[in-house]
């Protein structure tokens, strides 16, 4: 073989040798680029699986956010709702709150109206009190002038009458008045014509009684023939007025007790009578016609 010829066949022998170890690493090469085409096809394949669960998990999100936002929209509104009736409560706090101050002061003014009026009320009430007490000394009084808090109704004997009276005095029962006029010993007195006579009787009488806390009255009587007596009247509890003459004789009488009951009334006649046991003393039934009456309280 003449030399080109080897030469040309070494060439094509090594260029089939060098295809030959192309093809061969070609070959690994698409093998193993296969290999790495599957695992990357597996990897895209898990990453489309990966993204469909992450887009069903963004749509399941949305959704609830949708929700939510639903929710907190209505939430909104609720609490809109509340806040509307908080403040209308608030405004009804505060209008309230201004109708109390008012009534606080309408409170106030009717406090004070009504102050004013228990003070009138019980200015009220003593006025009625004193009114009764003027008419209580009126009963059974008829014809009669009636005093109270006259220093003195005159004079008697040589001296001017001064009665001493006891705030704290008591109408008395009858009983309680038979005990006072049993214990007392004015109508022992003598009567003394221009010293010691029936005014300077009642005078005692009546500063005794008082003393001992029951209230009397003096009582002066004036007849038609012009004479003038004088006795005690006292306003029993349970008897009513009652009038009581305890002058004493000009002479000592062995008699226990002068005091006499008297009936007294305009235009009738005066009469006594004695008021406990006296061993067969009488006062006669009457003398003289009563005038007028003044009873000094």
């Amino acid at each position: 073989m003449n030399l080109a010829k080897i030469i040309l066949l070494s060439i094509g022998i090594l260029v089939l040798a060098g295809c030959a170890v192309g093809w061969v690493l070609t070959s690994q090469t698409l093998g193993s680029t296969e290999s790495r085409l599957d695992n990357a096809q597996a990897d895209v394949a898990d990453l489309q699986q990966e993204l469909q669960e992450t887009r069903d998990s963004l749509s399941n999100t949305q959704d609830e956010l949708q929700d939510t936002v639903a929710s907190l929209s209505e939430t909104q509104g609720e609490l809109e709702k509340q806040i509307n009736e908080t403040n209308n409560y608030i405004d009804m706090y505060e209008n309230t709150r201004e109708e109390l101050k008012d009534t606080e002061n309408e409170l106030e003014s009717v406090s004070d109206d009504l102050l004013v009026v228990e003070l009138r009320n019980e200015r009220l009430e003593e006025d009625i009190a004193e009114i009764q007490e003027q008419l209580d000394l009126y009963i059974d009084t008829l014809g009669t002038q009636v005093f109270s808090g006259i220093i003195s109704p005159g004079r008697s004997g040589n001296s001017i009458i001064i009665l001493e009276n006891n705030s704290d005095a008591k109408d008395p029962t009858w009983q309680e008045l038979l005990a006072f006029l049993r214990e007392d010993k004015t109508d022992k007195n003598l009567y003394v014509s221009g010293e010691y006579e029936c005014g300077n009787f009642a005078q005692e009488l009546h500063n005794n009684a008082e003393a001992t806390g029951i209230r009397t009255a003096f009582v002066a009587i004036h007849y038609y023939n012009a004479d003038s007596h004088a006795v005690n009247a006292f306003k029993t509890t349970d008897r009513g007025l009652v009038y009581v003459d305890v002058t004493g004789s000009t002479v000592s009488y062995p008699i226990p007790y002068m005091d006499k009951k008297v009936i007294i009334a305009k235009d009738e006649i005066y009469t006594a009578s004695f008021i406990f046991p006296s061993a067969g003393w009488y006062i006669p039934p009457g003398y003289e016609k009563v005038q007028s009456i003044e009873i000094y309280w």
